[in-house]
């Protein structure tokens, strides 16, 4: 579990409290006061907000020189000054870091980015990892041109984890353009190191299940729950990701016209990470298919339909815009109806899309009938890919296999 999907939380008081500071920074949008707990039992108060109004553009955190333990007191006078520090740092940095090119390559390489063809989902992340690889080289006194000061970045950053990769995209890009073309290179010792084997530990399906027809019990309560235990539960029989299933064809036919069942494909598209390509859907759940009923998986929301990408071709930045937006719409009614605080925060984390994609690619190892290359294309992935994440079980392992075949 990562400190940020399992332990940034609020508590009644500072959500007091950060209802108070609004009417203080009434140009702060969406402030707000989160509570995070680091392994050693350090209790951290970061201040959150975004840069333009209705929850677009970027959202900023600013860690707080208080504790949950001080007083609202002494919070509040942290807030004015994290705050002030932020804008002499807009002020100081206006246009790029002051005293280097720092803030002209930034400019060249965000003009490369956006001539580059990535999907807008990809091209935002590109975007703000190269923003945060600039502002540490400003803040630490460090230069585009100096290999050792972006390798002093990308060690920054965990070896196993998804930001190791982002980091040594973003150091390569910018190297490349303020040494006009060299290559960065990495190398062994700095470059992402893929996790362990044994990730996606299997779940027990009863308890998903049971979570499952949970926010179908919930989905008359609004349009948000409706389509958040639509979104789950598609991900769950299927498989396949979030934004997969918001690309199907299910979002743009009339409810009950096409075929649901397991083994029987519906369409789709697939764009994870500016890739866009035809996909296919089939649910291998059976006993949840059967539990949810087939009319309810054929009748989608329409606040789906109308943040739907294309399923048989490339979606415009708009559609990419609002499916992304719907996706975390969805993340976030998940995240606040079952809460830490609630009690809840155990079912939350057996219905992550991501749990359910790993505990679907293991129920389909279980066929032995499937061969890996049918698997790879059930779930939008590659051999290679399942081999490397699933390599602890049992099909992958060669002393089984010759148990079973010769023994």
């Amino acid at each position: 579990m990562t400190a940020a999907t399992g332990l940034r939380r609020n508590s009644a008081r500072l959500k007091g409290l950060a209802k108070y500071l609004r009417t203080k920074h009434s140009d702060r949008f969406g402030l707000s006061l989160r509570r995070k707990t680091r392994p050693s039992g350090e209790e951290l108060i970061y201040l959150t907000f975004n840069t333009r109004p209705e929850g677009s553009g970027d959202q900023k955190w600013l860690k707080l020189n208080a504790s949950y333990q001080d007083g609202d007191v002494v919070i509040s006078t942290a807030v004015d000054t994290a705050l002030a520090e932020f804008d002499n740092n807009l002020q100081r940095n206006a246009g790029g870091p002051v005293g280097s090119s720092l803030g002209v390559y930034q400019r060249q390489a965000l003009g490369r980015i956006e001539h580059s063809g990535n999907s807008e989902k990809h091209a935002a992340r590109r975007v703000k990892w190269l923003k945060s690889c600039v502002q540490w080289l400003s803040e630490n006194n460090c230069r585009a041109t100096s290999r050792d000061d972006l390798l002093r970045w990308i060690q920054s950053w965990p070896a196993e984890a998804r930001s190791r990769r982002d980091a040594i995209s973003s150091a390569c890009l910018l190297y490349g353009i303020a040494t006009d073309g060299k290559q960065l290179n990495p190398g062994l010792d700095y470059g992402y190191q893929a996790p362990q084997a044994g990730q996606g530990k299997p779940v027990d399906p009863a308890e998903i299940q049971r979570v499952i027809l949970n926010l179908w019990d919930r989905a008359p309560e609004s349009d948000l729950a409706h389509a958040a235990a639509w979104l789950t539960s598609w991900v769950a029989i299927t498989g396949a990701r979030g934004a997969m299933v918001m690309a199907s064809r299910l979002l743009w036919t009339s409810p009950g016209s096409l075929e649901v069942g397991v083994g029987v494909y519906v369409d789709c598209r697939d764009s994870k990470r500016g890739r866009n390509r035809q996909s296919k859907l089939s649910p291998s759940w059976k006993q949840l298919l059967e539990a949810i009923g087939v009319k309810r998986l054929n009748t989608p929301p329409q606040r789906l339909r109308d943040a739907a990408s294309p399923w048989d071709e490339k979606p415009s930045q708009d559609q990419q815009r609002k499916t992304e937006q719907e996706l975390a719409s969805i993340h976030g009614w998940i995240w606040r109806e079952l809460s830490e605080e609630r009690g809840l925060k155990k079912d939350r984390e057996l219905i992550g899309l991501r749990t359910l994609r790993h505990n679907a690619a293991r129920r389909l190892l279980e066929v032995k009938q499937l061969d890996v290359l049918q698997i790879a294309s059930l779930l939008s992935t590659s051999e290679d890919m399942l081999r490397k994440t699933y390599s602890d079980h049992h099909r992958f392992r060669s002393n089984e296999i010759i148990r079973e075949v010769f023994g």
